[in-house]
């Protein structure tokens, strides 16, 4: 194995902030996992003898529903990131984007570029997903991981 490659796997996951790292290719597998860094608290166990009395205004907030959190990539298609690296919206700093809201794809469309280990890829939606783009929920010069959704398609 060639040190200089892990170096730069090391490199790439300490520059963006990545807890694992899964690299292959036709000769060599290499698979990175940061340990956890942070220490485990153990909160004191405390056992009251009566149940405590609660005020009436707690006692409403209770009783009142809890709100239902909404899935906003519920009924679109999802385009997602085949591997972690930082992602670009334009081919170039003074182009336009790739694609836009509205934007028509098909599985043929460049839909933007990761950078992966000094490595431009271009990814486009996967077989079957065909539509318009109706949300982009990265940002130009982001990092993301693998299987990050970055655009809905309706």
């Amino acid at each position: 194995m060639d040190i200089k490659i892990l170096k730069e796997i090391t490199k790439l996951m300490k520059d963006n902030d990545l807890t694992e790292v899964e690299v292959e290719s036709p000769d060599l597998k290499v698979r990175l996992k940061k340990a956890s860094t942070a220490p485990m608290v153990a909160a004191p166990l405390v056992a009251h003898a009566t149940p405590l009395p609660l005020p009436a205004a707690a006692l409403a907030a209770s009783a009142a529903p809890a709100e239902a959190k909404v899935d906003e990539t519920a009924g679109y298609k999802q385009i997602i990131s085949p591997i972690p690296g930082t992602v670009y919206l334009k081919p170039n700093p003074d182009s336009a984007l790739f694609v836009s809201v509205g934007t028509e794809i098909d599985e043929t469309k460049v839909v933007c570029l990761i950078e992966a280990m000094k490595v431009f890829n271009e990814i486009k939606p996967d077989p079957g997903v065909t539509g318009i783009i109706k949300k982009i929920l990265v940002k130009d010069g982001q990092p993301v991981e693998y299987g990050t959704v970055m655009f809905l398609v309706g």
